[in-house]
């Protein structure tokens, strides 16, 4: 019983402190529940110092041990920034930085002529400024994973200002999609009524589906440069694979990205469905190829 008795002032708390509190730690709890499989991979990375056999013969064990490393290294990055990343969250939630950020956004459409009616346009200037501070506290990170772990392992092609001047324009071009979505669902939100929820889930799924359908011919190009693969044995080798699958591809492209050596990508029937990090262009990563997608 003394132990179900301290438990009682808990229950006498508000509702939405209970809620919160709930909240917070149910996201730490998933936090520690992922670091604790990441560690489990990490220790897989350290221990397992030799090619496995069922990789042995596609992957030799100079690329092996590359990989590894830069495993290793990526496993002790993503530890760090997201330890970070739940802090900030958490110191966010208890000193009110939400609301307070949400009253910021009052203040700058009140100023700009938008009384507390325009709730739709005070929503769009709150997620104008979460998203400008999520990228801007993202950014050292970015700058440390993208000039530091890439550049020491080989993979970084880019110079600061092309780094700068491709993070600006993924802002703006995430904005460009952002507000004008998020107005449509808070207005489909507002006069929805009682099945508000159904109609919702209806416009995400279809705004979904037509992102997915125009990211690689619209968006993708503003970032990388996309040439077709030509014709060989390369792309033989891939159709015969796709066709063995039965994979209705449709397109190869060579994408020739700021942040990697060279990629494949492979498009199906309104499917995006995957980029593989190909360095040469060879039967053993052909062989490799086969291995990933077959499983």
């Amino acid at each position: 019983m003394g132990m179900w008795a301290s438990l009682d002032p808990m229950w006498e708390m508000p509702a939405e402190k209970r809620i919160f509190g709930a909240v917070l730690l149910f996201s730490w709890a998933v936090y520690l529940w992922e670091t604790f499989l990441a560690q489990r991979q990490r220790r897989i990375y350290k221990t397992t110092t030799h090619v496995p056999l069922e990789l042995g013969q596609i992957m030799d064990s100079e690329t092996f041990e590359k990989s590894r490393l830069y495993q290793l290294d990526k496993s002790t990055f993503s530890f760090w920034s997201g330890l970070y990343s739940e802090i900030e969250g958490t110191l966010i939630l208890l000193f009110g930085g939400i609301p307070y950020l949400w009253r910021l956004s009052g203040r700058f459409c009140g100023s700009a002529g938008f009384g507390p009616e325009y709730e739709i346009t005070q929503s769009l200037m709150f997620l104008l400024m979460a998203t400008l501070f999520s990228a801007l506290t993202g950014l050292p990170w970015s700058l440390y994973n993208t000039f530091v772990i890439e550049e020491k392992h080989g993979f970084n092609q880019q110079t600061l200002g092309f780094f700068m001047k491709d993070a600006i324009k993924k802002f703006i071009v995430t904005q460009c999609i952002l507000l004008p979505v998020s107005s449509l669902l808070l207005y489909i939100i507002k006069i929805g009524g009682d099945y508000f929820f159904i109609y919702a889930w209806l416009f995400t799924l279809v705004v979904s589906l037509v992102l997915v359908t125009i990211y690689a011919d619209y968006i993708a190009p503003l970032f990388d440069k996309f040439t077709p693969l030509p014709e060989g044995k390369l792309k033989q080798e891939i159709e015969v694979m796709a066709k063995s699958i039965d994979f209705p591809l449709t397109k190869v492209y060579v994408v020739e990205g700021k942040a990697t050596i060279g990629k494949k990508i492979l498009f199906g029937w309104f499917v995006y469905l995957s980029t593989l990090f190909l360095k040469l262009f060879n039967k053993r990563k052909i062989s490799f190829l086969k291995f990933v997608i077959k499983g």
